[in-house]
């Protein structure tokens, strides 16, 4: 039998490559369906509690920055303008989506585990960020927020989303003990 050189060691990183892409898929889907089942049959109960608790925290924040700011339910009232805080305001898509990628990377549970525990906060954080800057935006300049909102930060939380995922599995590749 004649061995090619390299087939195998090519081999083995498609697969490997196929079964992350399998996972995050799969993944995504069923963060999708949760989401889907909490809007058909819970009448939203999570994600509007989600949307509350992240409107309390932005008014409690923007109050000790000592901005004059109102909030009733999910809705935040700032100079005179009024921001409603929906499900997806809270970032938890892309959360959603880094988390897919995290869990579905071929590696052992601990490198796992701590990129989580370091990037979900940061992204949690970003979007109290993004959603802070949007409404001040919003209330001073209204005619820019819908530009903000659309195109700007969804690329800034995508792209930090998707730097701390390549600098962790850049790092965690170079371990040979990474691959079960």
């Amino acid at each position: 039998m004649v061995r090619m050189p390299g087939v195998l060691e090519r081999k083995r990183p498609q697969r490997l490559v196929l079964r992350f892409a399998m996972a995050f898929v799969a993944l995504v889907l069923a963060f999708s369906a949760c989401v889907q089942i909490d809007y058909v049959v819970f009448d939203s109960a999570a994600t509007s509690a989600i949307s509350r608790v992240a409107a309390a925290a932005i008014v409690g924040l923007m109050s000790l920055a000592g901005a004059v700011v109102e909030r009733s339910g999910q809705v935040i009232i700032y100079h005179a303008a009024s921001f409603e805080i929906l499900s997806d305001c809270t970032g938890i898509e892309v959360m959603g989506l880094f988390a897919a990628a995290v869990i579905a990377f071929p590696c052992r549970w601990r490198p796992r585990l701590t990129v989580l525990g370091f990037g979900l906060p940061i992204l949690l954080v970003l979007n109290v960020v993004r959603m802070i800057s949007l409404i001040y935006v919003g209330a001073h300049w209204p005619m820019a927020l819908s530009y903000g909102h659309l195109y700007v930060w969804p690329v800034v939380l995508l792209t930090v989303a998707l730097g701390i995922w390549l600098q962790w599995a850049l790092r965690v590749t170079n371990d040979l003990r990474v691959v079960p």
